[in-house]
């Protein structure tokens, strides 16, 4: 067997390990401690989180030896590396197609007939975890807002919002909803501080991120959105305690092709959802409760 078909074999070993890991992840009942582990890896793609999560859960930091060298640190003897799959972007030219840019065929010389196409392949690597190497001491990170109580917080995200916030009595287990229609969110207004920031946190989720037709797609729409908003509370450090899980073990029963699709959807956009919350915060934005 050539080198290349092991690398390709390799490849496709890497996926079925996703699609079985997602599916161990359901199984067991562990999906709220993978949103709390994929908070930690903003740079890595869905399935490589994934790929990491299996390897080696207790994971914290990582990255492949070259860059661990360049921060003055070095693998421990032994140290096993964690397989995550790498995208290698490769192009190949072909000539056009007769007819295509006719007006432009007289002006240019048979050499440039030609078009440029660009597609993904991939090999697998190796990252390692901060615990495996030794050396030098990592600087601080970024200032986030960890720091600020829920009250903070809350103000924080109401200011935040580009849509108006009201709170009103709402019966029943209505918490909160967002009226795409009125183009604002509303609170249940007897919620504690912490639970107002929770919904807060699954509405806005729902006004800026969830593009499902809720009609037709419901539990899709609030199983992603409920997602997003858990990892974005979880990384500012907040109880969303009173969050429900269980109805995302029904994706079981689902397409697991969706499932990963919907994964990588859901990371980007918390990622996302994270990134601008802390740019605003950075750019003085911060307004505290009177």
């Amino acid at each position: 067997m050539t080198k290349t078909n092991n690398k390709e074999n390799k490849t496709k070993e890497l996926f079925n390990k996703i699609v079985e890991g997602v599916q161990n992840i359901i199984d067991n009942g562990e999906y709220e401690k993978f949103l709390k582990f994929s908070k930690n890896f903003h740079n890595y793609s869905f399935n490589n989180v994934l790929l990491i999560f299996s390897q080696m859960p207790e994971v914290t930091q990582v990255a492949g030896f070259a860059k661990w060298k360049s921060m003055g640190r070095n693998l421990k003897k032994g140290a096993k590396g964690i397989q995550i799959i790498y995208p290698i972007k490769r192009s190949y030219t072909k000539k056009k197609l007769e007819g295509q840019n006719s007006l432009l065929d007289n002006k240019q010389d048979d050499n440039e007939q030609v078009e440029k196409v660009e597609y993904l392949t991939y090999r697998y690597t190796y990252v390692y975890d901060i615990s495996q190497t030794y050396g030098d001491p990592l600087p601080l990170s970024d200032m986030t807002l960890n720091s600020n109580n829920k009250a903070e917080f809350l103000e924080f995200l109401k200011s935040f919002s580009p849509y108006h916030i009201l709170e009103e009595s709402l019966t029943g287990t209505t918490q909160g909803y967002w009226s795409e229609k009125e183009k604002h969110i509303v609170l249940k207004d007897t919620l504690s501080i912490d639970d107002k920031v929770s919904v807060l946190l699954h509405e806005l989720a729902h006004a800026l991120y969830d593009d499902f037709d809720y009609k037709e797609n419901r539990n899709l729409s609030e199983t992603f959105v409920e997602s997003v908003a858990f990892i974005v509370a979880d990384y500012f450090d907040l109880d969303t305690s009173m969050c429900s899980f269980e109805y995302i073990t029904s994706w079981a029963d689902g397409d697991i092709k969706i499932l990963l699709e919907l994964g990588d959807k859901i990371q980007k956009c918390a990622n996302s959802f994270i990134k601008n919350l802390e740019d605003y915060y950075n750019n003085g934005n911060m307004r505290i409760a009177s």
